[in-house]
């Protein structure tokens, strides 16, 4: 989800989220651990939410390259006012049933299972002031015909002490046809499917959805920090429009302790 990724837990020091994105490599390497709770929907779209654990460990190399469960295996740099990334990543697909607490959902009986895949993902940002601008792209590799998407997003710090930083940030997600047939879009073997649950739905290519959220980051010590997040995401036009969609917006909450070291 777009929200996940504008609220993500940086893999920066606690206090410096507003500072270069070469910073780290100045500092030489660092690593990261942390487990956190997040609310977030069963799907794109979906009515029912539910609350799933979030554990991740990133290490980041003083030569840019970084190896984390979040981002991925990659490569970041500063090149001039620009910072660019570059990172293999996967994504997990979705079940066509609910086949956990923490995985699927029954409204999507009978449409079939979207595969994990492969994703390269290209990001580029510049900073104006206080407001970092970014656009990353996220190519799929191992199932091609699950199509790409592209992100637009702007975070920027809106309140700082020595041991919080408050922020906000707010992203636009495009996504091609292939993507958009993928998660929104009904073929007639779907239909059959689903027992005519849903009907046949084509969508084009589009903006899928946009968002917006703050993020606050408690310092505890050099060590400790609490980050928490809480935003809405709102699906727009043919993601909107799917049968599939019962929501169209939707709250999301996120908190995690972290540790560095």
């Amino acid at each position: 989800m777009t929200l996940l990724s504008l609220c993500a837990f940086s893999a920066k020091s606690f206090a410096e989220e507003a500072a270069p994105a070469n910073t780290s490599a100045a500092k030489g390497d660092s690593m990261m651990a942390g487990i956190g709770l997040a609310y977030v929907p069963e799907y794109a779209g979906a009515d029912k939410s539910r609350v799933l654990p979030l554990p991740f460990l990133e290490k980041t190399y003083s030569n840019g390259v970084f190896l984390s469960t979040r981002r991925g295996l990659g490569y970041e740099t500063a090149l001039g006012d620009f910072h660019v990334s570059a990172a293999l990543g996967y994504d997990g697909g979705r079940e066509d049933h609910k086949k956990s607490y923490l995985s699927g959902s029954d409204d999507l009986r009978g449409m079939g299972k979207i595969s994990g895949s492969a994703l390269a993902v290209l990001s580029v940002g510049y900073k104006v002031g206080s407001v970092g601008l970014n656009l990353t792209t996220k190519q799929n590799l191992s199932h091609r015909e699950y199509g790409n998407t592209y992100t637009l997003g702007m975070e920027t710090p809106i309140y700082t002490t020595a041991s919080d930083q408050f922020g906000f940030g707010a992203s636009a997600e495009f996504a091609d046809r292939k993507h958009m047939q993928t998660y929104f879009g009904v073929t007639a073997q779907q239909v059959a499917g689903t027992g005519n649950r849903y009907g046949l739905y084509t969508p084009k290519a589009g903006f899928t959805n946009v968002s917006a959220g703050v993020n606050w980051t408690h310092v505890i010590d050099s060590n400790w920090a609490v980050r928490s997040a809480v935003g809405v995401n709102r699906l727009t036009g043919d993601a909107a429009d799917s049968p599939l969609t019962k929501r169209k917006t939707t709250p999301v909450l996120m908190t995690a302790l972290v540790y560095k070291f």
